[in-house]
């Protein structure tokens, strides 16, 4: 997608569709590209990237395979 429209869509709703794409694949029941899925998407535009740290406890959750974890984690993302 182009940087341009990433930033033209607000943040807050930017946030949602990054939140809905990673439930999505953990609704499939795809931690590995709900995982990678969001940090990437939140990446892409620089008011959204993810400290270091979130983006490490994503993989970590990832190798525990602890999709609720997971789950919890990027519910309580804002």
């Amino acid at each position: 997608m182009e940087r341009s429209l990433l930033i033209e869509m607000t943040r807050d709703k930017y946030v949602e569709r990054c939140k809905q794409r990673a439930f999505d694949h953990l609704d499939r029941g795809d931690l590995k590209n709900s995982v990678a899925s969001f940090v990437g998407n939140m990446n892409a535009r620089p008011d959204c990237e993810l400290p270091n740290y979130l983006a490490t406890l994503g993989g970590s959750l990832l190798t525990a395979n602890d999709a609720l974890g997971w789950r919890k984690l990027i519910e309580g993302l804002r």
